[in-house]
């Protein structure tokens, strides 16, 4: 609407110059000022409500991207495409100009765009980072900051808001939390299986039954654990909804899980495969693979166990 009516500026002034158009002219100008004030409003209260809603809406039960996330970085890549932002830049900067008397740098509109563009998006990552102090649950909390930068730092790459803020911001702010988010999940989620899996307890034992006892509760305690959280993951957690990004949480995890388990396995097999089963490495690597994947091929204690018999 404001660009509509610059362009209508110079035909009206034509029209209605002089004394006689003094009066309409001046509605003219008010006009002009409420649709400034109003765009610009707006705007800056877009931010403050991103912001301020922290304790709107609990965070998603699953760590999923928030609608709210989804919605203003929407509405920013609408706004930074051609047909918006040099009228919203002329807005910034006629607002600037009207509240101070003068502008610093007047040749550059998208340095004002862009500034403006930055604090909402800022905004949007305190308000994250909000959400996601509030998980009890810390390897959801960290699932839900990776889909969601993620989500942002894809969503803006290579689109006109991505430009504007430049991809060495973007990639500060959302691509390295992602992976910052995906290496803390992956510590948090997995870590402390694949700690139970050392082999430095054992070596320091030198009687048989002794070893023996330590690797049947070592494997006991793995089983467990895995399954519990194949559990939540099969329940609560939406792990990673970009495709991307899910591949390689996929390829991680099974490059951080599945040499430690097997050989574990294979090394210490002979003695707790006595009438009691365990999941083979071939059904770990089933089962995780299921994590990322989808699909339904049954719960942990599902798959096949190799025991005394095979």
């Amino acid at each position: 609407m404001f660009d509509s009516l610059e362009k209508l500026k110079p035909q009206f002034s034509d029209v209605f110059d002089g004394e006689s158009g003094a009066d309409i002219c001046s509605r003219f100008r008010e006009l002009e000022k409420l649709l400034v004030h109003a765009s610009t409003r707006v705007f800056w209260e877009f931010g403050l409500q991103i912001e301020g809603n922290q304790d709107g809406f609990p965070p998603p039960q699953d760590g999923s991207v928030p609608k709210l996330v989804r919605y203003a970085i929407n509405y920013l890549k609408n706004l930074t495409i051609d047909n918006y932002n040099a009228p919203m830049a002329q807005v910034l900067r006629t607002e600037q100009l009207w509240k101070s008397g003068i502008l610093s740098n007047p040749e550059n509109d998208q340095d004002l765009l862009k500034g403006a563009v930055s604090n909402v998006m800022e905004a949007i990552q305190r308000n994250v980072e909000s959400k996601k102090s509030r998980y009890k649950d810390k390897v959801l909390a960290q699932i839900f900051a990776m889909n969601t930068y993620w989500y942002i730092y894809m969503r803006t790459r290579n689109t006109e808001l991505g430009k504007l803020l430049g991809e060495p911001y973007m990639k500060k702010r959302y691509r390295y939390a992602a992976e910052e988010s995906a290496y803390l999940y992956q510590k948090q989620a997995w870590g402390s299986l694949v700690k139970l899996l050392d082999k430095e307890e054992i070596r320091r034992l030198n009687n048989k039954e002794g070893v023996g006892g330590v690797v049947k509760s070592k494997m006991e305690a793995f089983t467990t654990g895995f399954e519990e959280i194949c559990r939540r993951h099969r329940s609560n957690y939406k792990i990673v909804s970009d495709a991307d990004l899910r591949e390689q949480i996929k390829d991680a995890t099974l490059r951080f899980v599945l040499p430690a388990y097997t050989e574990f396995f294979d090394t210490y097999s002979s003695i707790f495969l006595q009438g009691k089963s365990y999941l083979p490495p071939e059904s770990v690597e089933a089962l995780l693979r299921q994590i990322f994947e989808g699909g339904d091929q049954g719960g942990a204690d599902g798959k096949p166990r190799r025991d005394s018999e095979d």
